[in-house]
């Protein structure tokens, strides 16, 4: 049997497979700059048309769009997709000159660029100059995922209008849309506050797991249960397909929101962040905080925003706490899981002397915990907070946070028992809170 295309069962730089790696990324830079080239020849195209020399006849509009017609007829493409294409690439080129510069070197892919264009797209021109020269780093050095939390908390800082402002103008769009699809299926969309869509998210999961959990002979995905719980609530008011309902209508969703002190006091206008990415108006998190029967004061340092201790309990419960705050999500580099759905894993393993403290433990997710443990991938903890992973090859892959995913302030998570608001904060029935912590 031939072994054409088998991997090395040694590790090394000049192994086949590091050779592998190498013609990869290269390729990867190479179509990173071609795409560059291909958005310059866009933009030049567009302002050819539209100031005529290129011989097009009629108004701009008609000039775009014939432009768009021989483009999208040469390079078979809908030429309203090739209208898109002109638009955006003139876009980038003139109000994102620092990420192109960075596409067309490969140094990012388009991928991060329509990352990094989404987020900041809103910006004035010096705030979106101060926004570009950080994400343009980050993406170099960072899947688009994990870039998009970046964005999003860097252009929210940057933002000349308040969220308050921006959140009431923005849920006057709310709504349900059903789109058509084909073979007699159809999308539908709610538009609803950040909170309430990951709510509504993350209890379908945890009742889709219950689902799963009491009949081992349901072979229906995770996402499909949660498609069919849906329409069983809206439609029926009942969560069908299992025995005790009981158990599914004690099940509650669970989101984290860090919340700024000062906001939380209603003496800032920061915004509150939802699973560390999405920005949540000052308004609903005090809201939150207000109505939450526990929550947990994490104390962060003051530039760098990384968890330095947590208040709760007992040590283990401790240990868990700090660790879902300093994690947020599995450690292995762009994983997105959250902490919360993720084990916490020994780096190095405690059968073989491996201490259980915080230096020594962080979050993975199922996947790749069992990389970690069944390959010859292996994992160090650096002081600084940095999960380095190196591959059979050698290769360091290294996992990082950034201050733009964090917040300053007040994680607030559903409790196992009791608590009492923040202090600041009303509790729901009016009364003054108790005295904090």
């Amino acid at each position: 049997m031939s072994n054409q295309g088998a991997l090395p069962e040694e590790p090394g730089q000049s192994s086949p497979r590091g050779a592998l790696l190498d013609i990869l990324t290269s390729s990867q830079r190479a179509v990173a700059e071609l795409e560059a080239l291909q958005f310059s020849v866009f933009a030049g195209a567009l302002q050819h048309a539209l100031s005529g020399s290129d011989g097009t006849a009629g108004d701009s509009a008609m000039r775009v769009r014939e432009l768009a017609a021989e483009i999208g007829a040469a390079m078979r493409l809908p030429d309203r997709t090739v209208e898109r294409l002109l638009g955006e690439a003139t876009d980038l080129i003139e109000r994102f000159p620092a990420t192109f510069d960075a596409m067309q070197t490969g140094r990012i892919t388009r991928q991060h660029v329509r990352v990094i264009v989404d987020a900041g797209g809103r910006l004035d021109d010096d705030a979106r100059a101060e926004y570009e020269s950080r994400l343009v780093e980050i993406a170099a050095v960072e899947t688009a995922g994990r870039l998009r939390r970046v964005a999003r908390g860097t252009a929210e800082r940057l933002q000349p209008q308040s969220l308050d402002e921006r959140h009431a103008m923005a849920a006057e769009q709310r709504g349900v849309f059903v789109t058509d699809l084909d073979d007699g299926m159809a999308c539908l969309t709610a538009v609803r506050p950040a909170t309430l869509a990951h709510g509504v998210h993350d209890r379908l999961s945890a009742m889709g797991r219950a689902v799963k959990a009491a009949d081992p002979d349901d072979c229906r995905t995770l996402s499909q249960v949660r498609a069919d719980l849906l329409c069983d609530l809206a439609l029926t008011a009942v969560p069908a397909g299992h025995d005790e309902l009981s158990v599914l209508s004690e099940i509650k969703a669970e989101v984290s929101i860090v919340v700024p002190v000062l906001t939380l006091l209603d003496q800032s206008t920061d915004a509150a962040l939802l699973d560390g990415a999405q920005p949540v108006d000052p308004a609903t998190a005090r809201a939150l905080a207000g109505a939450a029967p526990g929550w947990t004061r994490i104390l962060t340092h003051p530039i760098a925003a990384t968890p330095l201790a947590v208040d709760r309990y007992r040590p283990s419960k401790h240990q868990r706490r700090l660790l879902r705050a300093l994690d947020e999500r599995c450690r292995f580099p762009g994983c997105g899981y959250l902490a919360r759905h993720c084990d916490l894993d020994h780096h190095h393993d405690a059968a073989l002397g491996g201490a259980t403290s915080t230096d020594n433990l962080s979050h993975l997710c199922r996947r790749h915990h069992m990389l970690k443990h069944h390959s010859r991938w292996t994992v160090v903890k650096q002081g600084d907070g940095v999960v380095v992973w190196t591959s059979p090859t050698k290769r360091q892959y290294p996992d990082r946070h950034y201050p733009e995913t964090r917040g300053h302030g007040v994680r607030f998570e559903p409790p196992s028992a009791g608590g009492s608001p923040p202090p600041g904060v009303r509790a729901p029935d009016g009364k003054p809170p108790p005295a904090p912590f």
